[in-house]
């Protein structure tokens, strides 16, 4: 476990490197999944139907089909962005430029399109991995890097050093009630203290790693707890209870509620990926591809799988010989591999599998082009809505070039 959450820290500033060669920009628009992390959810609530996120290569729009436009310029790669929380426009961040550069303390006043530099930090130039505003005294700002606290009175233009977390952190945030009151989730558990981090006491009964908190408006925290999940707390409770637990051993690194529609959260995986979930978090789908996941569109899909899929692939995609996946026919073609948990189907994007279904297969002739066989566009789609469906959320936080570093 202590590698694992070492590995977290370190794609904190490393990331998985499978970034487009075309940076997106308002012309060379990118989906969100192209991307190689998000580092930061940011709603404007001009915008009730796209969001913000600051990743490495800027801070960009995000419609709802998972387009994703840069709106920064010669940001750098942000590892870290807050909200003010009565000013939506106005953001605090941190990160780098080039591999080396430590960006220090920067402030957006439009939402992200363009950042000035405001401090250096206490002391030598910091990259804060999380920073976060007082709700009720929006001057204190709290910076962190992994094992070091600042603090700030004056809106991030000065700081001072607070001292040490009690363990190395991967998420702060401030109470509602009291801006000396801060949550650290670290790799040792979740802490709170109650003099703005001089001191720290135990928040969560399990010492199990803490990969982010929240604090909400209305005084709710949650947390992500490896191996338990999701979890919530009451304002002014002790007690914390589960939400949702099935995370296939991944973890949720950001997280995110829609001011404007409570049920809709967003999430980000220790991969980079990006979930949605409409239900208040019970149950959570891949944004990739999350508009044609709906259960009508999954019944479709499972219609069409039967009726010409299933014949190779298997009920519920097995496999054509799930006992023997390697096995080749009589040519020495490969069988057709499982499309669900068991093979490599969650290898690939969306666009990938929708093509092979369409195209057929280059490597294997035995894979028709459908497009032939009168499957259309909106089909495929299906076909793979359903597909997905078959999934854990650990297959589905590791698809696409992510499953390279699933498998290390």
């Amino acid at each position: 476990m202590k590698n694992y959450f070492t590995a977290i820290s370190a794609l904190l500033f490393t990331g998985i490197n499978f970034i487009s060669a075309s940076p997106a920009s308002a012309e060379n628009p990118i989906y969100q999944s192209q991307l190689q992390r998000i580092n930061s959810y940011i709603f404007m609530p001009e915008e009730p139907k796209t969001f913000r996120i600051a990743a490495y290569e800027g801070v960009f729009s995000v419609a709802q089909d998972g387009l994703a436009t840069r709106i920064s310029k010669n940001t750098g790669a942000l590892v870290e962005v807050a909200q003010h929380p009565n000013k939506p426009n106005l953001l605090i961040g941190s990160g780098f430029k080039g591999k080396s550069e430590k960006l220090g303390v920067l402030r957006s006043s439009d939402g992200g399109k363009s950042w000035t530099k405001i401090s250096d930090g206490d002391g030598k130039t910091v990259v804060f991995t999380a920073i976060d505003f007082s709700q009720s005294n929006s001057d204190v700002v709290y910076g962190a890097e992994p094992e070091m606290l600042q603090k700030s009175k004056d809106g991030g233009e000065t700081w001072t050093t607070i001292g040490n977390f009690p363990a190395p952190m991967f998420d702060l945030a401030v109470s509602v009630d009291n801006p000396s009151t801060i949550y650290a989730a670290t790799q040792k558990g979740l802490f709170v203290s109650h003099d703005s981090g001089k001191k720290w006491v135990s928040e969560y009964a399990e010492d199990k790693p803490v990969t982010m908190i929240l604090v909400t408006s209305k005084g709710k925290r949650y947390a992500f707890v490896y191996q338990v999940g999701l979890v919530v707390s009451e304002r002014g409770s002790s007690k914390w209870e589960t939400i949702s637990s099935e995370f296939g051993g991944r973890a949720l690194m950001e997280f995110a509620i829609s001011p404007t529609e409570p049920k809709l959260w967003l999430a980000a995986a220790d991969t980079g990926a990006g979930f949605i979930s409409q239900d208040q978090g019970k149950t959570w789908k891949s944004y990739e591809g999350h508009l044609n996941a709906t259960a009508e569109r999954i019944g479709r899909g499972e219609k069409i799988y039967e009726d010409n899929c299933q014949a190779c692939h298997g009920v519920k995609g097995v496999g054509e010989k799930p006992e023997d996946p390697g096995a080749v026919d009589e040519d020495g073609l490969f069988l057709a591999p499982a499309l669900n948990d068991d093979a490599h189907g969650w290898h690939h994007p969306d666009t990938q599998l929708i093509d092979t279904i369409l195209n057929g297969s280059p490597r294997n002739e035995r894979m028709l082009p459908w497009k032939d066989n009168g499957l259309s566009k909106n089909d495929a789609q299906d076909v793979v809505a359903y597909m997905k469906s078959l999934w854990s959320f650990r297959s589905l936080a590791c698809q696409g070039p992510r499953h390279m570093s699933c498998m290390r």
